[in-house]
């Protein structure tokens, strides 16, 4: 495989190189490409590579924006220290996602994963390839943390900590299960893509509820539902008839 390396830190660089060829002594390794403005070069001037390994924090900014402004369609093996960019990664050709010291064995397997995805291609058999595409995309990692401004710096958030997402005015805020809020630059759809279906739920327009946080849930005017929530008494949110069928499976399920 031919293999090129974003990566701004030769250390890192030396050691992923190293793996690689102890993965395979065929394998072919460029880089390191350290900057956004030398991986949009060299993507524009060099065949596309049978796979990147690509840090995430480049000296100029985040590898994504080369990516992006490359309109690279190779396979993509994300290699970082920071793990709050996992949501977005996916959004890429990406195989996997891996933290840093990355291990030689889960190097192994992600390269293995990439390897039959490229013979089932090259294969032509489109049900099979449909199949694969399917098992990719159900790698999909839901969020788990919200990485936040906080005074002159940051603050991570869990997702297990919040309560509800609710649109106030214009804002998007997270209502969080010890009574504060945050505000956050996602729109409700952005974030109802990004968390778990199985612990939250779409009430309407203006509320993502999570499950452990309903308090009570009444029959209202019109078939609809009328929802209390733990740890905020004055706040009642109200199920539209045509999501209260719904609500009550995901409820069930």
């Amino acid at each position: 495989m031919y293999i090129l390396i974003l990566e701004d830190e030769k250390r890192n660089f030396n050691r992923l190189k190293r793996l690689l060829e102890e993965i395979d002594a065929t394998h072919h390794v460029a880089g390191p490409l350290t900057s956004i403005a030398e991986a949009v070069e060299w993507l524009r001037m060099n065949p596309a590579p049978d796979l990147i390994l690509a840090d995430i924090r480049l000296t100029d900014g985040l590898s994504f924006d080369a990516l992006r402004q490359s309109s690279v369609s190779s396979p993509v093996i994300f290699t970082t220290a920071y793990d709050e960019y996992a949501i977005q990664a996916f959004k890429f050709n990406s195989f996997d996602y891996l933290l840093k010291p990355v291990n030689a064995d889960e190097l192994a397997v992600a390269i293995q994963k990439v390897k039959r995805y490229s013979s089932i291609q090259q294969g032509g058999n489109d049900d099979i390839r449909m199949l694969l595409e399917h098992m990719r995309k159900n790698n999909y990692r839901y969020r788990e943390r919200f990485l936040l401004p906080y005074r002159d710096g940051y603050v991570s958030v869990s997702v297990k900590d919040i309560s509800h997402v609710a649109l106030d005015g214009r804002n998007v805020c997270l209502y969080m299960k010890n009574g504060t809020n945050e505000k956050i630059s996602y729109s409700l759809d952005e974030l109802e893509k990004q968390l778990n279906p199985d612990e939250f739920f779409r009430v309407n327009r203006q509320y993502i509820v999570r499950i452990d946080s309903i308090l009570s849930i009444n029959n209202w005017f019109n078939s609809r539902l009328k929802m209390h929530l733990k740890k905020y008494p004055d706040t009642e949110v109200v199920v539209s008839r045509e999501r209260a069928t719904a609500l009550k499976e995901w409820l069930d399920r």
